[in-house]
């Protein structure tokens, strides 16, 4: 009969063949994907593990920087020279915003968990911009840097995140006083029209070459510096 004649077997072979290809196919699949979530739990678990020890380290820093800011305020209370207070009242000012960062580095878990939100409030944003300003005038005066803070007008209300917007101009005054030579300038300006506010922070340092500007949100990339 039809069924027993050589065709037929070859038939029949071809089908265990192809069944057994199939089986061994979807067992490798199956197994890659078993594989494919462990690798995806065991990186969640380390994620877990770096960020809890981040935020442990955190948290014990926290503590020593309270323990400089209270008797700091002491200080300040107490000494009756102008110039030391000023001082004081700058490293208070930088002690305070370290806190600052520390305890937003605590919320860490919320940015993990996709639950960060920006807090946007009313701000004279001349004011603000000032109290930033005044941090760095000392650093200014021991490179003596000319530093400037020009404004177009007193008093300007805008809505901003005040503890993001407050990164945004201080790591750049940062890099400007990080790459102007002592000598140079660093001018802050502030001006606005109907629609829009414009803070511009220039200097007189080297700056970045226009092949490269295209990188400057990568994080910490520089770009190669011959005189600095």
């Amino acid at each position: 009969p039809w069924y027993r004649t050589p065709l037929a077997y070859i038939i029949y072979i071809l089908a265990l063949a192809g069944l057994f290809w199939w089986y061994r196919k979807q067992r490798h699949r199956k197994e890659q994907d078993r594989l494919r979530l462990q690798e995806h739990i065991h990186a969640e678990e380390m994620a877990d593990a770096k960020l809890e020890f981040f935020m442990n380290i955190s948290h014990e820093i926290r503590t020593p920087m309270t323990l400089i800011v209270t008797p700091l305020l002491s200080l300040i209370k107490q000494d009756d020279d102008a110039h030391r207070r000023s001082v004081y009242e700058t490293i208070r000012r930088n002690a305070e915003r370290i806190l600052g960062l520390i305890n937003q580095m605590m919320d860490l878990r919320k940015i993990d968990k996709g639950q960060m939100q920006m807090h946007m409030c009313e701000t004279e944003i001349v004011s603000f911009i000032n109290d930033i300003y005044t941090l760095f005038t000392q650093q200014a005066k021991s490179k003596n840097i000319q530093f400037t803070y020009e404004r177009d007008t007193e008093e300007l209300p805008v809505w901003i995140d005040r503890d993001n917007f407050d990164k945004v101009v201080v790591n750049l005054l940062s890099n400007a006083f990080k790459f102007t030579p002592a000598g140079g300038t660093i001018r802050i300006g502030l001006t606005h029209d109907d629609k829009n506010v414009h803070i511009a922070i220039k200097d007189s340092g080297e700056g970045i070459p226009a092949d490269k500007l295209d990188r400057i949100f990568e994080r910490f990339y520089q770009t190669p510096s011959s005189t600095n």
